[in-house]
């Protein structure tokens, strides 16, 4: 390798590595002013990882879990009928399932970077793996659009053909039986023909506020022939590419650093007690900011 190569490789580890929070900050300043400059649409929005093998999908895309999505909904409703009502839209129900740790097709990400870095230095269980944050500039929809609906609503659907998929829409009031079964499926397939949208969250609980939350809602890969029984992937591929707009999609945060990043954020109010705002997250944080142990 000659020394303009290495130089040029050298260059390129540094701008894809975060060693401090003030080497984030550093970076996302020149990121916003690319994007002002390119006149680019959309938000920046950040996702932490622990571990950056992690693949990018929903917690109900792993264990084989999506052919149980329907029943675990509505396992959970019957449960607690009261908590989630006909009051609720579809989305809204997701939203609510995901904080309380039900597996679902949200992503969780934020508009707020320090939060990203936070977890993706903050799972003990991954402190000798390398962690990442993941970056997005996207154009948020609101809950309530149209899209939005038909992804959430694809939570509940459960059939086994084109014709059982198309007609669940049309049962959930979506599609206008009056069209003919073509201009329906192929209604559905524009609707799906992106694998993910990105949707602002309701600042309805005092965690999604804290962490500036946001999500990206998942649907189906609609290019596979059996797209109508709900599979999975994995968008990491698709949203780490290269753009050619100067902006990486993914920046690596060492295991060596996770520590001091860690003592950073402290500093500035990022730790357990402020993402997490419930009493026993609170008595975590004490706990370890004395150095007690589990069960002292």
């Amino acid at each position: 390798m000659t020394d303009y190569e290495e130089y040029v490789q050298e260059a390129f580890e540094e701008e894809a590595t975060v060693f401090s929070v003030g080497h984030l900050f550093d970076k996302i300043s020149r990121y916003n002013s690319t994007i002002i400059e390119n006149n680019t649409t959309g938000t920046l929005l950040f996702r932490g990882q622990a571990n950056i093998d992690f693949p990018m999908d929903a917690s109900i895309f792993r264990n084989n879990m999506i052919s149980k999505e329907t029943a675990l909904i509505n396992d959970l409703i019957l449960q607690e009928p009261y908590e989630f009502g006909n009051h609720m839209t579809d989305f809204e129900q997701l939203v609510k399932m995901q904080h309380y740790g039900l597996p679902t097709r949200l992503i969780d990400v934020t508009t707020n970077p320090l939060i990203a870095l936070y977890f993706a230095c903050s799972d003990k269980t991954c402190e000798d793996k390398d962690g990442e944050i993941l970056i997005l500039i996207e154009s948020l929809q609101r809950p309530t659009e149209k899209q939005v609906q038909y992804f959430a609503a694809l939570a509940e659907y459960d059939g086994k053909s084109i014709e059982a998929f198309v007609d669940y829409f049309v049962q959930k009031g979506l599609i206008n039986n009056a069209l003919d079964y073509k201009e329906k499926n192929e209604k559905l397939e524009n609707i799906f023909r992106t694998k993910y949208i990105p949707v602002v969250a309701p600042k309805n609980n005092e965690r999604i506020k804290r962490q500036n939350g946001a999500f990206l809602l998942l649907g189906i890969d609609i290019e596979k022939p059996d797209y109508f029984l709900k599979n999975t992937f994995n968008l990491k591929d698709q949203l780490i590419k290269d753009f050619g707009d100067g902006i990486p999609r993914s920046l690596v945060i060492s295991q060596e650093h996770k520590q001091s990043i860690l003592k950073e954020l402290d500093i500035i109010g990022i730790n357990e007690a402020f993402v997490y705002p419930e009493l026993e997250h609170q008595t975590s944080y004490i706990k370890s900011k004395h150095h007690i142990k589990v069960g002292e």
